[in-house]
């Protein structure tokens, strides 16, 4: 009888001996390709191995620097000529603090509240600070040094995403894109920093018909005000360059070197179903605009025309954010089914999902208001019981810092949140992980994703008008290939970091946010947290030693009432860690299992 493929696990070695020809397939293509494959199937290793094969030259972008040393690594390993790509908080000396906090506080505020880059803010330091940077009273800066390479010079050039607008680190060259580079090419301003800038490059260019933000959003309505605008674009800044004049003269949220930008783009930006608006301007630029707050997003992605050949490695990848960044020719296939991924998972490697909860926890939300810290903390206490041993946790940064309040320490041992996860190999040797939470950003992250592609997004509501809530949320075929994107795929990339030496591990997700395909132990817990004054009945049950009492023997030295002592008890028997029987006109409870009675509470599995 034959047997299908699907149904045949796939060794990691076959793994990667499949992903490798994906890479060697993907590179010989004449556009951008996916590589879709699950963690320890060697997609990181494989361009190294095959840049090795080829000696053809290589370029990788990803995000760490510990992912650097492991691509430096393999490359050494294949007697591979390899560079790092300088970091300006790395490589810069006063940015990365060797003059003093001080210096390096002013320089990061310059690069992260104004957004100029490090070239600029070097270049303009007397402007900036009135006096040149530390880093360049005898010579060039190292980082500026470092940047002086020739990249024919090597084999394979490694650095950060955002090396990737330098021509010189793409043109010629195979380049890999490891993980997606979720915010890297992405520009974020507030609606007062848009209305300031805006307002500020209009005031300094006071030949273009419109006086402020408000009047330039009311006017870009009448064609002639609005062509008049264009053609003033088309004469004086038909590229868009940046303003860093009215950056570095302003020096506050006032002045923006993207403001040309933001200006241009409010100026032809069409209007979406939803009310968003989009404007798509020129070398791979995208604008997009919030009607709830007039925030702004720009969407800057890398020009890579020159580049031999483009590929994405990506365990778990939203294809359509992927588009948004290499283009709309970008091929994607994975290359395992559900079924082969749910094989490799649970039989090669060997790691066990046990799902606790029917609920979505989205625990996301910056103040924490939807986590739960003491229910929470009742079950990893309990998972740490049952599998003998202090478990680790990846959740939401609001999530660790409500359970932090609570004694998180006492029960859990090392910790992650979503947002430090790409890449990282934290957990390779880890046996039993918890993952609390999924990751949900909120309706505008959605609709921001999909404007960014011209797609208009509505949420589902019920009869009565109310927007949909946890697993039953709706956006919509687009909408939900980006919430799926944002949750299901960041709860399936946080199971993946545990166990990921092949000796496998346990992992107990608090979510129901997981993708179909992944088997899991369908455990839902019931959760019981301990109430008032039961902490003080087990302090006397063990100090007593006794193998059976009566209510009044504890009821005597505890401050709740004899009901409540009763009460808590009955608790107890049902749990099964006490029995009870009738003794004249009272109780008499008798010890069964009172030494494995946990501090904060109690769950069931339910099969």
């Amino acid at each position: 009888m034959s047997t299908s493929r699907d149904t045949v696990p796939l060794s990691v070695n076959a793994a990667r001996q499949q992903v490798y020809q994906a890479v060697d397939q993907g590179f010989n293509e004449n556009y951008p390709a996916l590589i879709d494959a699950l963690p320890s199937s060697g997609k990181s290793y494989s361009v190294i191995k095959w840049a090795a094969d080829t000696e053809n030259p290589l370029t990788v972008f990803t995000a760490r620097h510990d992912l650097y040393e492991q691509y430096t690594n393999w490359a050494e390993e294949r007697n591979l000529r390899c560079k790092t790509l300088p970091s300006f908080h790395k490589d810069c000396a006063t940015a990365n603090g060797e003059h003093g906090k001080k210096w390096q506080k002013q320089v990061t505020e310059k690069y992260r509240q104004i957004g100029l880059l490090p070239g600029e803010i070097h270049q303009r330091a007397g402007d900036l600070f009135d006096e040149e940077l530390p880093c360049q009273r005898e010579g060039d800066c190292s980082y500026f040094s470092a940047r002086e390479i020739n990249p024919e010079e090597y084999d394979v050039l490694i650095g950060h995403y955002r090396h990737a607008h330098v021509p010189e680190r793409v043109n010629g060259r195979y380049v890999a894109f490891d993980e997606f580079p979720e915010g890297d090419f992405l520009q974020e301003y507030d609606a007062t920093t848009v209305t300031k800038s805006v307002s500020t490059y209009l005031e300094r260019n006071d030949d273009l018909p419109f006086s402020y933000l408000k009047d330039l959003k009311e006017q870009r309505w009448n064609p002639k005000k609005k062509s008049a605008g264009v053609e003033w674009f088309d004469q004086h800044n038909p590229a868009l360059e940046r303003d860093v004049d009215g950056a570095v003269e302003e020096q506050t949220r006032n002045g923006q070197p993207e403001a040309p930008a933001m200006v241009y783009a409010i100026l032809v930006a069409e209007t979406l179903e939803n009310r968003w608006e989009y404007a798509k301007l020129g070398d791979g630029c995208t604008v997009v605009i919030s009607p709830n707050d007039d925030s702004l997003t720009i969407l800057n992605r890398p020009t890579l025309d020159q580049a031999e050949s483009i590929i994405a490695l990506d365990g778990t990848p939203t294809v359509e954010k992927w588009r948004l960044m290499l283009g709309e020719d970008l091929q994607h296939d994975s290359l395992m089914s559900g079924s082969q991924k749910q094989s490799y998972l649970r039989d090669t490697l060997s790691i066990r999902v046990t799902q606790t909860t029917d609920a979505a926890k989205h625990y996301s939300a910056r103040d924490g208001r939807f986590v739960t810290p003491n229910k929470d903390l009742v079950l990893f206490e309990n998972i740490g019981y049952r599998e003998n041993i202090q478990p680790a946790l990846i959740t939401s940064k609001a999530a660790l810092e409500k359970y932090n309040e609570n004694g998180l320490s006492e029960i859990i041992g090392e910790t992650e949140h979503y947002g430090n996860l790409k890449g990282t190999n934290k957990f390779a040797k880890t046996r039993v992980g918890i993952v609390a939470g999924s990751p949900n950003y909120g309706f505008d992250y959605i609709k921001r994703w999909s404007a960014l592609a011209g797609e208009s997004v509505e949420e589902s509501r019920d009869e009565n008008g109310k927007s949909l809530k946890g697993m039953e949320q709706d956006f919509g075929d687009y909408g939900n290939k980006i919430l799926y994107g944002m949750r299901e795929n960041e709860v399936l990339q946080a199971i993946l970091r545990f166990g990921r030496d092949g000796k496998g591990a346990s992992v107990y997700v608090h979510t129901a946010a997981i993708p179909e395909w992944v088997k899991r132990d369908s455990r839902v817990v019931d959760i019981h947290s301990w109430p008032s004054g039961m902490e003080e009945i087990f302090q006397v049950i063990r100090q007593e030693g006794r193998p059976e009492w009566r209510t009044k023997d504890v009821s005597s030295k505890v401050s709740i009432t004899e009901q409540q002592v009763r009460d808590h008890l009955h608790t107890l028997v049902d749990f099964g860690f006490i029995s009870v029987k009738k003794k004249g006109r009272g109780y008499l409870w008798s010890d069964v299992s009172t030494d494995k009675i946990q501090q904060r509470g109690h769950i069931i599995f339910e099969s």
